[in-house]
């Protein structure tokens, strides 16, 4: 009988073993899936700023771009004449025309083509950020958004110049499913979407 008892105790001891040692493992590996998880979001999202979130494209300058345009407090867009947009960091000529030289740029169309919803902008690191096609407001009324052989992209840049005309990027449907992409003046007093931008580099704004 003492002979069963120690080897009902060592195959215990075993057994126990066993499981402590599985256990042991998959915690290591749940931790490290979990751990790489957070790191891939940390890599797509690189900072809040209040509620706006910045996206790291991997740009030279190290500039962050905003994840989307800037909302209200019921996260619809906000639209804004030029001289309340200015308050906010717009981006500047210069960052816009780094997005255009570093950047690959893909439209979004409908089934037909005749539609136009956006464009997706992907950075040399693999992340992205989306520019929807939201149109602008003109005397209450939002014009150009996307329906049939519809939809334009707008936001303000900053410009310092002293005249009612002020610069905004403007992104339409193109040909072919290639969008044009340029910058045209715009009346200060028709409100445009605002997208705003970050110093990676500095950490804060620039």
């Amino acid at each position: 009988m003492i002979e069963l008892a120690t080897k009902a105790e060592n195959y215990a001891a075993e057994k126990t073993n066993e499981v402590m040692v599985k256990a042991i493992a998959q915690a290591y590996a749940d931790g490290y899936h979990d751990g790489y998880k957070d790191r891939g979001e940390e890599i797509l999202v690189d900072l809040r700023d209040n509620k706006t979130e910045y996206v790291d494209l991997g740009l030279p300058s190290g500039t962050l771009w905003a994840k989307d345009y800037e909302t209200d407090d019921n996260d619809k867009t906000i639209y804004l004449p030029y001289h309340t947009a200015e308050e906010y960091q717009l981006p500047t000529e210069e960052q816009w025309n780094e997005l255009l030289e570093i950047c690959r740029w893909k439209g979004e169309y409908s089934s037909s083509g005749l539609s136009f919803y956006g464009v997706t902008c992907i950075g040399p690191n693999g992340n992205s950020i989306y520019l929807r096609s939201k149109g602008y407001v003109q005397d209450k009324e939002i014009l150009r958004v996307p329906s049939y052989r519809g939809g334009h992209i707008y936001f303000w840049i900053s410009d310092n110049g002293d005249t009612n005309e002020k610069n905004a990027i403007h992104v339409s449907a193109g040909t072919k499913r290639i969008p044009e992409k340029e910058i045209a003046n715009f009346f200060s007093g028709y409100k445009l979407p605002i997208r705003i931008v970050r110093s990676k580099n500095e950490g804060q704004r620039t």
